[in-house]
């Protein structure tokens, strides 16, 4: 049996790239429904707290793509408090941390009637098809 020259053989790599290339075209994604998405979103908030801004995106972070979750959460107690954030996907992925992140000198919390906003990267790399988010006040 003679041996293929390189030229054989790029042409044939070649050409299974592109059967298997229009292959996947011609598959469909339907995407995110959004009545069903909405349906998936669940809060558990603390009477002291309220969600003001929820943003995510699928972004870079540490050589490969992430969802990232910006969430804002206003402090709409008479003083200053400190939230606790956890970010839970249907497939049991979770995220989350403190409000303010760290504790320095005289911030002890969000003050009342301020925002603050953090983002935190999870280890999905797609959109969700939904996620619960929960927030309870520190003692």
């Amino acid at each position: 049996m003679p041996k293929p020259s390189r030229i054989e053989l790029l042409a044939s790599v070649v050409l299974a790239i592109a059967i298997f290339g229009l292959g996947g075209c011609a598959t469909t994604d339907a995407g995110v429904n959004e009545a069903a998405f909405e349906q998936n979103i669940q809060y558990e908030v603390t009477p002291s707290a309220e969600i003001t801004q929820i943003a995510y995106c699928v972004k870079p972070y540490k050589g490969t793509d992430r969802l990232h979750m910006s969430i804002t959460v206003k402090n709409k107690a008479a003083e200053t408090k400190r939230f606790r954030v956890n970010i839970f996907l249907p497939d049991g992925t979770s995220a989350g941390g403190l409000y303010p992140r760290k504790v320095k000198g005289d911030v002890t919390g969000v003050p009342a009637g301020e925002e603050h906003t953090r983002e935190f990267p999870m280890l999905y790399n797609q959109l969700p098809s939904g996620f619960t988010i929960l927030i309870k006040e520190l003692g």
